[in-house]
């Protein structure tokens, strides 16, 4: 049953799973815990707590009571709801522990594989140190060298003449 199907809310059925544990030794078959408790327990406020109880009695799930001392009694009433936490007694263990087996040994390949990526990317970055530096030094030579031609009396166009020549002759 999706969630959207289902007449319970996630904290509605917290709840309920709540009361059944509570109530699953046959000595003590209703459970007396108070909003704060409950609350506590599945992680929201006291309100909240009270109005889901009223929205399960409303709907059949469970029961209320008072005892002598005038507290709360609440019990299971039996109809099925879709719960949150499955019961896990029935589940194949080895199958299980397989499966924890496989997840840890792709996290370890996984983070094997991230530190391989960071040495990888640390050596691309001092390659590209590397090249930007050549690359500086040599725009600096050109540079020294357009101003060596240019004191020797050549124009831009000649220089850039004997560029193209060069350029030809080395195709």
């Amino acid at each position: 049953m999706s969630r959207s199907q289902s007449e319970l809310s996630l904290t509605q059925r917290e709840i309920l799973q709540l009361v059944i544990f509570r109530t699953k030794n046959p000595k003590s078959p209703t459970f007396f815990g108070n909003n704060e408790y409950i609350g506590k327990c599945v992680s929201v406020k006291p309100d909240t707590v009270r109005k889901s109880l009223k929205e399960l009695k409303d709907l059949g799930y469970i029961m209320e009571a008072k005892d002598e001392k005038g507290r709360r009694h609440l019990a299971y009433t039996g109809k099925e709801f879709a719960p949150i936490i499955e019961d896990m007694r029935n589940m194949d263990k080895r199958m299980l522990k397989q499966e924890r087996d496989n997840c840890l040994r792709d996290l370890n390949y996984y983070k094997h594989e991230l530190e391989l990526a960071q040495i990888r990317i640390d050596t691309l970055e001092k390659d590209n140190s590397t090249l930007n530096n050549k690359l500086f030094y040599s725009e600096l030579q050109v540079s020294q060298l357009e101003n060596l031609f240019l004191s020797q009396g050549c124009t831009k166009e000649q220089i850039d003449m004997m560029v193209k020549q060069t350029q030809r002759l080395q195709v």
